[in-house]
């Protein structure tokens, strides 16, 4: 879905769409040099919706092409965050630094948890068992800690556990296990769980 800035005041921008949008989604505003800058949907009038910029709007023109997509402002949450230093937006300051330098570059999103490092994952279930959302699929130490890997808490009702890997050494985003509901529907676990900010009210 995309739509056509009309007017910006300061980080708000209003734009212009004759697509159907969501409230509390997240949008790029696309810069005539090429970067796409990270803005919610907080206001939908009609045809135009009111986009709150996480950065200076400063580059943004009058005219710019915006994209609209249904995913809401999310934080990942996973092994990894103990011990780091994030923005508001979950960028790694640390690692932002060191590929931007001094001067952070407009639209520059680093993912907060990487998939470079090997974490040493335990199964707590077997192929074949039965699990319900937040049931814990196996373990992760970081440090003093020990992160549960969950079954998505988004899932209803009970479903199977069709397989899992072995204790090992995984990196955040390689599937962990495969679930499936007995109606087709299945679902890849990895150790990423992504939580909206927060969730629009049906009224």
């Amino acid at each position: 879905m995309t739509g056509r800035i009309v007017a910006i005041y300061g980080n708000m921008v209003i734009v212009e769409t004759t697509g159907q949008i969501v409230q509390n989604s997240i949008a790029r505003c696309g810069r005539q040099d090429g970067a796409k800058l990270l803005s919610e949907v907080i206001r939908i009038r009609g045809r135009l919706a009111d986009l709150q910029v996480f950065e200076e709007t400063r580059g943004l023109r009058v005219g710019d092409p915006v994209e609209f997509s249904r995913e809401l402002l999310s934080v990942k949450l996973g092994p990894g965050l103990l011990g780091q230093i994030f923005d508001g937006l979950q960028n790694p300051l640390p690692k932002l630094a060191e590929q931007a330098g001094f001067f952070l570059k407009p639209g520059m999103y680093i993912d907060p948890l990487g998939n470079d490092t090997k974490w040493e994952f335990t199964p707590a279930v077997e192929p074949g068992a039965m699990v319900a959302a937040a049931e814990a699929l196996g373990s992760v130490p970081e440090g003093i800690f020990t992160h549960r890997i969950m079954a998505p808490f988004a899932l209803g009702g009970k479903w199977k556990v069709d397989s899992i890997v072995r204790k090992g050494a995984y990196s955040v985003g390689d599937e962990i296990a495969v679930l499936s509901d007995g109606q087709g529907a299945t679902q890849k676990v990895t150790m990423v769980q992504t939580w909206p900010v927060k969730v629009p009210l049906n009224v």
